[in-house]
């Protein structure tokens, strides 16, 4: 099939250099800017460097700008989509009806997020071991069935209704997690800790409590104050960060009772 994309950024540049890989073609290519779209084209090995208006005559067209930018792109090239097959976006929160007019023009609609950190772009060599989640009309989900099994890509559908809460999931378990590790590291170099052992320490203890979760459980895996019970080292502890930053103490004190309340007990 041929690929049409606007926004080839981290992860629509990755995705198409994958199709690319497995014998798809690329069509346009539409970035902020000229340059940056020639420089998506070089990574993806295919592909023509392009503006908007020159968008279609493609068998799909992926949308991978930033979410909120979603829907203005595609009211942009609607009227543009005589004989494109489907159209979609990489949003994991916006379902694949802010494209609601293809049902009209008798086109497919669907979103396809991947569950994965796309900072390293060499991703795409291992792209059968990231796990998707779909969502679109009939047409749209059947054309992203049929090619994500000729891809040998994992695959689950999803509601639209509930997308939301979906993407907070993955907000919580990719996102947060890096911004822990800022506040760690933070913390680690205010008690005199050079910042690399402060990162190396830091990033150890996260590894360490992914491979419990997986081996162990969440409940099993959980160590520290709130597991033994020293409930008065963590008030301490919480009034410390309050003298601190108020945002840091507030949020520790949160987590402890998350941890308590929804682990624990």
């Amino acid at each position: 099939m041929v690929f049409d994309f606007i926004g080839a950024g981290k992860v629509g540049k990755t995705f198409g250099k994958y199709l690319f890989s497995k014998g798809h073609h690329i069509g346009h290519v539409v970035n902020s800017s000229i340059e940056s779209a020639k420089t998506a084209v070089e990574f993806i090995g295919c592909g023509t460097p392009s503006n908007i208006d020159e968008i279609g005559n493609c068998d799909v067209l992926i949308i991978g700008v930033r979410d909120d930018l979603i829907r203005q792109s595609f009211l942009r090239v609607k009227d543009k989509l005589q004989g494109v097959k489907a159209v979609g976006h990489f949003s994991g929160a916006y379902p694949s009806s802010i494209l609601r007019e293809c049902d009209e023009l008798k086109v497919g609609r669907f979103s396809i997020h991947p569950n994965a950190s796309f900072a390293n772009p060499q991703i795409w060599e291992k792209m059968e071991n990231v796990y998707f989640v779909i969502d679109g009309n009939d047409q749209g989900k059947q054309i992203i069935r049929e090619l994500f099994n000729g891809l040998n890509i994992k695959f689950s559908e999803i509601s639209e209704q509930n997308k939301i809460f979906y993407h907070i999931g993955a907000v919580f378990a990719s996102n947060f997690v890096v911004g822990i590790q800022e506040i760690s590291n933070e913390l680690y170099s205010m008690s005199g800790l050079e910042p690399e052992i402060s990162h190396m320490i830091s990033l150890y203890l996260a590894k360490q409590a992914i491979e419990n979760v997986e081996k162990f459980g969440i409940k099993d895996a959980l160590t520290g104050p709130v597991v033994r019970g020293d409930y008065q080292l963590i008030e301490a502890e919480k009034m410390a960060l309050m003298d601190l930053d108020p945002d840091i103490g507030l949020l520790y004190g949160k987590f402890a009772q998350i941890l308590k309340e929804r682990v624990i007990e």
